[in-house]
């Protein structure tokens, strides 16, 4: 994990069961090493956590599941974490944002992701 001015940029990714807010276990140490940046880093003040998908599905569905998604990354940084909760917001983007194109397999896979923006702090 590092730590810019305007976000937490992971080498990694965090995976989710199919179509679900479920975070695999395979992410958790993941989650853990960003736990453990937030905590070394008290002077941000303010994280957002950005769920993105890819365009498979309804617009709807997917801004509902973006923004399950980045719930349970916050809940899962309190209460694994614990990282303060008054430091973390969560907001589902849905497919609004992508990073690559939807046309193939590997760009749907980059659209797929969670993002940390700092809103607040450094």
């Amino acid at each position: 994990v590092v730590v810019t001015c305007e976000k937490l940029v992971i080498d990694g990714k965090i995976y989710f069961a199919t179509s679900k807010a479920t975070i695999r276990e395979k992410s958790f140490p993941l989650l853990d090493d960003i736990a453990s940046s937030l905590n070394k880093n008290k002077d941000i003040k303010s994280i957002r956590i950005e769920g993105h998908t890819d365009s498979d599905g309804s617009d709807s569905s997917n801004l509902r599941l973006s923004q399950a998604r980045a719930e349970a990354v916050r809940e899962y940084l309190i209460s694994r974490g614990n990282v303060a909760s008054v430091r973390l917001t969560a907001e589902g983007f849905g497919e609004t944002m992508p990073i690559d194109t939807n046309r193939t397999a590997a760009g749907k896979a980059n659209n797929r992701r969670v993002e940390f923006r700092i809103t607040e702090g450094m």
